[in-house]
Order: structure tokens, then C-alpha cells, then sequence
């Protein structure tokens, strides 16, 4: 790694955009990180954001701004340890850590990743129902059907852009919260100001939020890419550049989903149990326009990041059981991968047509993932501090300072809840 400091990565951050002013621009320059990034903006992702708003009003609009540089740099890290071992993530910590924390990763991965995508899938059907007057359950045949041709029939290359043509949709959110014609110095003020309250509900709504942000399968997908765009150590400046920069859209996009939530929703009661009930709540609020946008976003978000999830999953548990595995091999070449891939979707829309809460299913399915999300870290962080696997590309300083301490933030927002939980028992 080149040794940069915090301050280094902002400045590299400020010459881009000194340098390259179009979005097109924006988006090819990052394209590894934007893929990444805007595929954290999952349906789910969607939905805990819309209910952090829905909760807390403006007053965690801060949170974008904490997370972000937990998220650059830990995606930084991730692609660095692809570029330099020319390995997935999970292949790194089997050779380092044995087969059998491997195989755990990928087990609880799949669990983690299996009901997200059932969660995403029911976001996704729901939202299409509303759209079309139709009953949601009739759309999930055509969601899987193209899933699924996507991820069997197209090699990574093709599926990597159709991912990046996907990514630009998120922007539909900026223009909800413009829409709800929101206070913008009350707003600067709770961005900048932060209130903090410390209540179990306010933590649990925190620890899905950054759940959501800093997403296990995330990680792994970051080092997939690097791995499978055959990216060299001669680019990893760039490379790194690229992600950091990356991981800017989805924290504004994060920042845009809580704010126009938090003017629509907040302080009314009104029952968002369902994508549906969240998309048609905004009709008389802000009327058609950021109702149409808020439904279309959450549609092509599960377009963009269904496919990263089930991929990642099946990538994942191929390293953990030495299996041939990839997106440009054939299904009869990687009989296992294609399994995981495939069985992914099928049981996520088993999941998504027997649950009767989607939203709910939506919030705690990131809360999963926030409990998940230490254990990993301090996997990859012991590795990426490893000269033995590094070489003179291990973390610097400042890399260690931020990724440790996202360990310490993440596992202890975990405690406060189980505390929280066992206190109440007792009480």
C-alpha cells in the first residue's frame, strides 16, 4: 500500500474533482468503488435508511459523515489484499486462519446474504406492485427469471457493466429530498451538530444503519473485483484513488434517503410495515413525483445489487471449499458455485413469499449484519498487517487507527443491545 495519511486521501479526493468535473467522468474514474458502493444501497439498505428518518427525523443525519471514512478505508483495504494476493477475501483467510474459520465465514455469510436477498426481492416486488396496480407476488418470477439469465449466461465482464450503467439510479433520491423542500439550515445544523441520544431503540436503528453501510458482503465483493479485473500492484495508486473516491456516492446517497424520509415521515406514526405502505405514505406528502422517484430507486437498487450478493455469497463459499468457481466459467466447470448462486435467489424468494413483514425482515437483516461485521474485521485487518502475505503493502497508520476503531465502535453498539436485551430479562 502507499502509505497515505487521511489528509492524503482527501486532497487525492479534492484534485479529482478539481480535475474532473463531469459525472461520467466521476463514475469511470471509480468504477470498481461506484459498483461497490452503490450496490450497499440495496433495498434493504434503502428501507433501514427510510426508517432512520421515519424514527429520528434529521437528528442522525450525521451518521453518513462518521461512516464514511470506516467505509473507505476498510474497502480500500479489501481491494488492496485482491491486488496484491490475487486471491479472494475468503481464500486469504483460509490460508491464513484454516479451512474451518473459512468454511464459518461462508456459513454465516450465507445466512446473512440469503435472507438480504429475500428482503430485497420482497422490496423489490412490492414496489413494482404499487407501480403496476398488480399483486406483488406475480412479479417475483420475473425478478429471478432475470437474475438468474443475468448471472448464468453473461460472464463478469458484461455483468460488471451492467452493474456500472445501474449505478447512476441512486441519484433519484437527491431529487426526493429537493422534492420535500426541506429546512436547509435546520439540516446543516443536525449534519454537522450532532444530537446523541442513548436509547436502545435509537442504538438498534444505528446499528442497521451502519449495518447496511459496512456490509460484510461488501468486502468480499471489492477483493473479487480487483481479482477478477486482473488488477496489477503497478495500479494500485489508482486503484486506491478510485475506491476511496468510490465510497463517496453511497454516503450521499445515504445522507439524501434519511433526509427526504425524515421530512415525510417523521413525527406522523404512520405505519410503514411495508415497502408498499413507505412508497404510497409519500403521495400526499410530496406528491407523484418523489413518490415514482423513491419506488423506481428501490426497484433498480435490487437490479444493481442482487446480483452482487448472490455472487459474492457463491465466490465466498467456493474459496472456503477450494471449489472452481467464477463468472466467467461455465456452469458445468463450477457446478458448486453456480449452486450457491443460483440457490441464493431461490431460496431468498422462498423467504421473500412466506414472510409476512418485509420491512421488518428489511431492518433486522442489517442488524444481523452489524453483529456480523467485527469479527470479520478484525480477520482482515490481521491480515492486511501481515508482511508475510503483504509484502511492503501493509496498513499505514492511519488505515489501522480508523479500521480498529470501527472494530471497537461496531462490537460495542453490539454489547450496549445484548446488554439492553439481558437487562430487560432481568428486569
Amino acid at each position: 500500500m502507499v502509505k497515505e495519511t487521511v489528509k492524503d486521501e482527501v486532497k487525492v479526493i479534492v484534485r479529482f474533482v478539481k480535475k474532473r468535473r463531469s459525472i461520467k467522468d466521476y463514475f469511470s474514474f471509480s468504477r470498481a468503488g461506484i459498483i461497490t458502493g452503490a450496490a450497499d444501497n440495496d433495498p434493504a439498505g434503502i428501507i433501514t435508511y427510510t426508517q432512520v428518518g421515519a424514527f429520528a427525523g434529521t437528528s442522525l443525519l450525521w451518521l453518513p459523515i462518521v461512516t464514511f471514512p470506516m467505509l473507505a478505508v476498510l474497502e480500500e483495504i479489501s481491494a488492496r489484499i485482491g491486488i496484491v494476493t490475487k486471491k479472494g477475501l475468503n481464500r486469504v483467510i483460509a490460508e491464513n486462519f484454516g479451512q474451518k474459520i473459512a468454511i464459518m465465514v461462508a456459513l454465516i455469510l450465507i445466512f446473512g446474504d440469503t435472507v438480504t436477498i429475500g428482503a430485497n426481492i420482497a422490496g423489490m416486488g412490492q414496489v413494482a406492485g404499487v407501480l403496476t396496480n398488480t399483486n406483488w407476488l406475480l412479479w417475483l418470477i420475473p425478478i429471478i427469471g432475470l437474475l438468474s439469465y443475468l448471472l448464468i449466461s453473461k460472464n463478469y465482464r458484461t455483468i460488471s457493466h451492467f452493474l456500472l450503467f445501474l449505478t447512476p439510479i441512486l441519484l433519484l433520491y437527491i431529487g426526493a429530498a429537493i422534492l420535500v423542500r426541506p429546512d436547509w439550515i435546520h439540516v446543516l445544523k443536525d449534519t454537522f451538530v450532532p444530537k446523541l441520544v442513548f436509547d436502545k431503540k435509537t442504538i438498534l436503528i444505528a446499528v442497521a444503519a451502519i449495518g447496511t453501510t459496512i456490509a460484510p458482503y461488501m468486502l468480499f465483493w471489492q477483493t473479487t473485483e480487483e481479482v477478477e479485473d486482473k488488477k496489477s500492484v503497478s495500479e494500485l495508486k489508482k486503484e486506491t484513488k478510485g475506491v476511496i473516491a468510490g465510497m463517496i456516492y453511497p454516503q450521499i446517497i445515504f445522507y439524501f434517503i434519511v433526509l427526504s424520509s425524515a421530512y415525510a415521515f417523521f413525527g406522523k406514526n404512520q405505519m410503514l410495515d411495508t415497502p408498499e405502505q413507505a412508497a404510497l405514505a409519500l403521495r400526499p406528502v410530496v406528491g407523484e413525483g418523489a413518490f415514482l422517484l423513491f419506488s423506481l430507486g428501490i426497484f433498480g437498487a435490487g437490479l444493481l445489487a442482487i446480483p452482487v450478493i448472490a455472487a459474492t455469497t457463491a465466490y465466498v463459499t467456493a474459496d472456503a471449499f477450494k471449489w472452481k468457481g467464477g463468472l466467467d466459467r461455465l456452469p458445468k466447470e463450477a457446478i458448486g458455485f453456480y449452486i450457491v448462486l443460483i440457490g441464493g435467489l431461490l431460496v431468498g424468494a422462498l423467504i421473500a413469499i412466506f414472510h409476512a413483514n418485509p420491512i421488518r425482515l428489511l431492518i433486522y437483516s442489517q442488524v444481523i449484519k452489524g453483529f456480523l461485521v467485527p469479527p470479520l474485521l478484525i480477520l482482515i485487518l490481521l491480515v492486511s498487517n501481515n508482511p508475510k502475505v503483504m509484502g511492503k503493502y501493509t496498513n499505514s497508520f492511519w488505515t489501522n487507527l480508523i479500521g480498529w476503531a470501527t472494530v471497537v465502535v461496531m462490537a460495542g453498539l453490539d454489547l450496549f443491545l445484548i446488554w439492553g436485551e439481558i437487562a430487560e430479562l432481568i428486569g
